[in-house]
This record gives structure tokens, sequence and C-alpha cells, in this order.
């Protein structure tokens, strides 16, 4: 008898950057005050991600103490998310085991996925396999993550920069893998759609912002401002999860909502060239975070930026 997983919620995921020091260690004060300021406005919370966490690019103690630390926090109050995606198929099979010993250590009260990246270390030849394979290591389920972007400046010469569709479809026969974070263009979401349709437990999840308020999926985003504006994402996500569910026509609403699509918008706007840099000198700028260190820092912040950012936090009260 196969075993029931849980299904991944809907809604607002968060992927939250990884504060760091000087040299590369977490900095444990601003991340607890980082999710002091997210947990409780969101649905879930992603760890470790590529783009928004560094996770493929951090030393391995400090990945392991920002799950652990992390864990400890949220004490099962809210679904996690735990990027295990490494530099190559052992490393990724081993930080996955590591955290499960750790996670069955603490006896964790929640509900945990693992999120994975395959293409960033592995080709799409032989990967339903290796996630059978996997998946026999493991009791948590798994959501993948389809970033061509990535993908692509990574490792440049690799010929298929998305998960092909008929290798999704065969992925998703096993019930253990039950959502992915997709980003890229819309005929190609349109066939992932339709490759897992046999799949009623199965969660589709907009790995872009800007996608997501232009024409918001059912399943949720996976929404890096929400690092900033928790509250304001959560209003917008939950609003467009529930349109069918909302009585008759509220011109205040409609306008408050429009207003918040605006802001975010504007907000995307000044971290989209790096998000991981841009998020951090705006959390530190705003007292949420103390440094805004990254492994692979963006182009430094212009004049130009800097006059915008401060326009921008005047304009919606952001202190």
């Amino acid at each position: 008898m196969e075993p029931k997983y849980p299904v991944p919620p809907k809604g607002l995921i968060c992927p939250v950057i990884t504060p760091l020091k000087e040299d590369h260690t977490l900095d444990l004060r601003s991340f607890e005050s980082l999710l002091g300021h997210i947990e409780r406005h969101v649905d879930g919370i992603l760890l470790a991600d590529p783009i928004w966490g560094e996770g493929h690019l951090l030393p391995g103690n400090t990945r392991h103490y920002l799950v652990e630390s992390a864990l400890e926090t949220i004490r099962g109050r809210r679904a996690v998310f735990i990027n295990i995606t490494g530099q190559n198929l052992e490393n990724t099979f081993t930080f996955m085991a590591d955290v499960e010993s750790f996670i069955n250590r603490i006896e964790y009260p929640g509900n945990l996925f693992w999120v994975d990246c395959p293409l960033l270390y592995h080709s799409n030849r032989g990967l339903p396999q290796m996630y059978r394979d996997l998946m026999t290591q493991t009791r948590f389920p798994m959501v993948i993550e389809n970033l061509p972007a990535l993908v692509h400046e990574c490792k440049r010469q690799v010929k298929h920069k998305n998960i092909r569709t008929a290798v999704l479809k065969k992925m998703a026969q096993h019930p253990a893998i039950n959502g992915i974070i997709y980003t890229g263009n819309l005929k190609r979401s349109f066939n992932y759609h339709a490759a897992v349709r046999f799949r009623n437990d199965f969660t589709f999840y907009d790995g872009d912002e800007i996608v997501f308020l232009k024409n918001p999926g059912m399943g949720g985003v996976v929404a890096g401002g929400s690092n900033l504006t928790p509250v304001k994402w959560y209003e917008i996500t939950k609003s467009s999860l529930h349109r069918s569910n909302i009585g008759g026509y509220d011109s205040n609403r409609q306008s408050s909502l429009w207003e918040t699509g605006i802001m975010l918008h504007s907000l995307y706007s000044l971290y989209s060239g790096a998000p991981a840099y841009y998020m951090k000198r705006m959390l530190r700028e705003i007292g949420i975070i103390e440094r805004d260190h990254t492994i692979l820092p963006g182009k430094p912040e212009s004049p130009k930026w800097l006059d915008n950012l401060k326009t921008f936090l005047e304009s919606y009260r952001i202190v």
C-alpha cells in the first residue's frame, strides 16, 4: 500500500532570503527577525531556494544551520519547503539525508516538503528513475522546480533548460512528487498542466511573480517580494485564489487590490535584476536584517536606484 503524502498548501509561499555575515555564515539574529516579519502572513516558507536563498551556493555548514534554525523556530506552524539542490547528485542526496536525520531527531511536528531543481545538476535523461530511487530514501514528498534562466546561467551548454513535458508526466506518476514551481513561457505551462491532469493532488505554483499578478494560477505563487511585503502579497494571493467566492462587485475592494498590484509591480522592478542582492539591501534599509552580504552580489546600487527605493518606501509607508 502506497503511503499517503501531504498535499502542498495552495497560496503564498515565501522563498526566504538567507541573511549572511561577511564570512558567509548565517546571521541568526537577522534570520529570526525576518521569520518573525514573514511567518504569520504566508502559507508556506521556502528555505535555501537557489535564487532567493542562494541555497546551492551556500557553504554546507551554513545551509544546514539555516534549515535547523528555521525548523526550531517555526515548529510546525507553517508548511516548510526545503530546497535540497546541490552541485551534483551525490551532494543533493547527502544533504537531504542529513536534514531528514535532524528532522527525525527533533520529532518535527509540521508538514515538510523537499524542493529540487534537478536540471542544475542532472539532465532530463533518467530523471524519472532518479526520483524513483530518491523517494525510496525519504518519507517526505517532493516539489519540482523549473528554473530555465538559472539553468542557462549555470549550464550554458545544456540543450534543454526546461524539464521536458514527457519527463514531468513520468515523474508525476510517483505519488510522492506532488507539485511544481514553474517559471517559463505560457505554452509550456499549458503543456505541463495537461501532463499532470491525472493528478488532482498535484499543486502548481507560479515561480514568476509578474505572471501571477497578470494571470494568477490556482495553486498559488512563490513570491520573493513577500520577504519585504508579506501582508500585501498575502492579500492579493488570497483574493486571486478565491475569486469565485467573492460575492458581488465591491468597488472599494477592487480599487484596493488594483493599488496593491501596482505597488508589487513597482517593488519587483527594484529587485528583479539581482533578487537576493537587492532584497537584502531593502530589508537592511528598513531594519529587518542587519547585514546585506550575498555570495554573488549584484551591481552596486546607482544613485537612481537609491532614489527609487527611497520613493517607494516613503510612498507606501514601509518602515
